[in-house]
């Protein structure tokens, strides 16, 4: 499978490009493969699901495990991609807007009003559920519970899950939301998915993190059946700096046990 190279920052404005999503054109870029691949197969939905702490050698190594995550690479376009923020909430920032950190300067949940208390329509504050409900699309995000706050009177619905020590129920929480989301057709889905990031911190055996691995991919699974025709996955990894996307579906081989590096993914279905 032939590997392309991108950013994190080029997911926004590509989802911009796809959908005709009216946007001030941030520091990120169109991914051309992207465009083509997805105007080929007629996309016109998509879904960023942000699998924390599922990095390129990660990916790597459990996609023999995770079946699901693995159907979607092999039909698809495979990136490695460029995160410009080694902790989740710039991460993500940068995701959702297609801005790097010292230009959005949301490092935390916290950061996000305080920006906005500066200038509440500047655009490098802005995502793309934003962006696409502003323009009359159906826009949802479903993720940690004082982030969803944070969409509050911006995008017309947002699910919150609130952080638990039990990251699995919080993850299957998530999902079932995600899956209620996806019943109403959205146009841009955001989901947050955690489980792997927190294993990662905490697992003492790698038979600890494959069955992390796992969970995340049935999880992955029910989002994937439950999405309309026409639907792009975009599937992202926040926190590393050298990650992989893939367009349509991702998958690869068994490796050595590696250092975990960031992931992502497209697909259509």
């Amino acid at each position: 499978m032939k590997v392309f190279e991108c950013r994190t920052i080029d997911i926004a404005p590509t989802i911009s490009r796809l959908l005709k999503i009216p946007i001030v054109p941030p520091t990120g870029r169109p991914i051309p493969e992207v465009e083509n691949y997805a105007k080929e197969r007629g996309c016109r939905r998509a879904v960023i699901i942000v699998v924390d702490s599922l990095g390129y050698s990660l990916y790597r190594h459990f996609a023999p495990i995770m079946k699901n995550l693995n159907e979607v690479a092999e039909k698809g376009l495979l990136f490695k991609c460029k995160s410009p923020a080694t902790i989740t909430s710039p991460a993500i920032a940068s995701i959702f807007t297609g801005y790097l950190p010292e230009e959005h300067n949301i490092y935390s949940t916290a950061d996000i009003y305080t920006e906005r208390a500066k200038d509440s329509e500047n655009p490098r504050l802005k995502s793309i559920m934003e962006w696409a409900c502003r323009a009359g699309m159906k826009t949802s995000a479903v993720i940690e519970s004082e982030g969803a706050e944070s969409f509050r009177g911006r995008i017309k619905e947002f699910y919150g899950v609130p952080d638990s020590e039990d990251i699995l129920d919080y993850d299957q929480q998530i999902t079932n939301y995600a899956v209620q989301a996806l019943r109403e057709k959205p146009d841009v889905l955001a989901v947050h998915l955690r489980t792997l990031d927190r294993f990662s911190h905490r697992a003492e055996s790698w038979d600890e993190l494959e069955k992390a691995a796992k969970d995340v991919d049935k999880n992955l699974g029910q989002i994937f059946r439950n999405a309309e025709k026409g639907t792009i996955f975009l599937s992202v990894e926040t926190t590393r700096f050298m990650g992989e996307k893939v367009v349509e579906e991702c998958g690869g081989r068994r490796s050595q046990k590696p250092r975990a590096k960031p992931c992502g993914s497209y697909r259509r279905l």
